[in-house]
């Protein structure tokens, strides 16, 4: 004689696995969310790190520009054109270091963040000081910019918000990532933000 499974015992097998599938993936949606966070925090930190690296090689300035609504940062090598070689017939002396993309001079990317993923701010955070925070990407201009020079250090100490754009629309702190560039150093560090 064979033994199997009658058809109740198959159902009730069915339904069990439906209901713990069903309590699994709000938590592991909430996993795929923050991994993909961090994983775009920390290609935002590898083009920005890259970008002082050049800085301090080439020994000229570095220009990385952000912009909110596209969710992207696009690098600009303010050498002034012709590969900063003042010998060079494209280079203007005038031109280098004036945070601005002239003739001859290279740009990078625009290189966007990953699908689904912002420059986004959920209200209430603050910085290491304990001010509020009040936008996603805190470097001055318009764009928002920082200037990595050739001594490794940038113009201005800032922080970047990254997070699923999800999130951001339903104003959830769950996976938001934080960026701080250090203005003496030019290290950029990964970490998570706090709130009041």
């Amino acid at each position: 004689m064979k033994k199997g499974f009658t058809l109740v015992e198959m159902v009730i097998a069915i339904s069990i696995m439906g209901l713990m599938l069903a309590l699994a993936t709000p938590s592991v949606m909430k996993f795929l969310r923050h991994y993909q966070s961090k994983d775009a925090a920390q290609v935002l930190s590898s083009i920005l790190r890259q970008a002082r690296s050049r800085a301090v090689h080439e020994k000229n300035n570095y220009v990385a520009f952000f912009s909110i609504s596209g969710s992207s940062v696009t690098l600009l090598d303010d050498d002034g054109g012709g590969q900063g070689n003042p010998s060079n017939g494209g280079f203007q002396a005038t031109n280098r270091g004036n945070s601005r993309a002239d003739a001859g001079e290279r740009v990078y990317g625009p290189f966007a963040l990953p699908e689904g993923q912002v420059f986004g701010l959920v209200a209430g955070a603050v910085d290491s000081d304990g001010s509020y925070v009040t936008s996603a990407v805190t470097f001055s201009g318009s764009p928002p910019r920082v200037i990595f020079y050739p001594n490794g250090s940038t113009n201005e100490e800032g922080l970047i918000f990254v997070m699923p754009e999800s999130e951001f629309h339903a104003q959830k702190k769950g996976s938001v990532q934080m960026l701080t560039v250090r203005r003496s150093t030019g290290s950029v560090v990964l970490a998570r933000p706090t709130y009041n």
